[in-house]
């Protein structure tokens, strides 16, 4: 955990200095952030991006996470599509996307009814809350994240995130 940490932190002050030394207007939608439960499952590092030069409308999201516990571990790695509908860095976002999840030779975590999970795909949704500053800085996402696949649906799941514009 503690390394996670640090590469946050790390990640954090290097887009920092990017940011500063571009010294211009933010013309295009930017994002790294941690998200706490949603598309990830558990926790994931993520990058966002609009597909124009604006800070809302339709972007894109990718991740990644591992996780090992007691000789268990699962990897997965969320993609998706977004839309950013709002202004002045207050956005209601939407979003479909799938997440893989994939576990090494020891996992025991299990999908479903009960069966060993080796590779598995889960589709997502995600309704909810954005704030990111215009000029840049500390970003903040809730939102519900209903997931979906074999296993059955659930609405009620959600995350939240932490992390950094630019």
């Amino acid at each position: 955990m503690k390394q996670l940490l640090l590469c946050f932190i790390l990640s954090l002050f290097i887009f920092n200095l990017e940011s500063k030394a571009q010294e211009q207007d933010r013309e295009q939608g930017k994002a790294f952030y941690v998200e706490l439960l949603g598309n990830g499952i558990s926790y994931s590092m993520n990058y966002d991006q609009r597909f124009q030069k604006r800070l809302d409308g339709l972007g894109f999201r990718a991740g990644a996470s591992f996780l090992s516990i007691g000789g268990s571990s699962v990897g997965t790695v969320p993609i998706g599509l977004n839309y950013l509908l709002g202004k002045n860095g207050q956005y209601f976002e939407m979003g479909l996307g799938s997440t893989f999840l994939f576990g090494g030779a020891s996992t025991d975590f299990a999908v479903g009814d009960g069966e060993a999970l080796s590779t598995y795909l889960v589709g997502t949704m995600n309704f909810g809350y954005r704030s990111e500053p215009t000029d840049g800085g500390f970003l903040f996402r809730a939102n519900l994240t209903p997931v979906f696949g074999g296993f059955g649906f659930y609405p009620f799941y959600g995350g939240v995130s932490f992390g950094y514009a630019f």
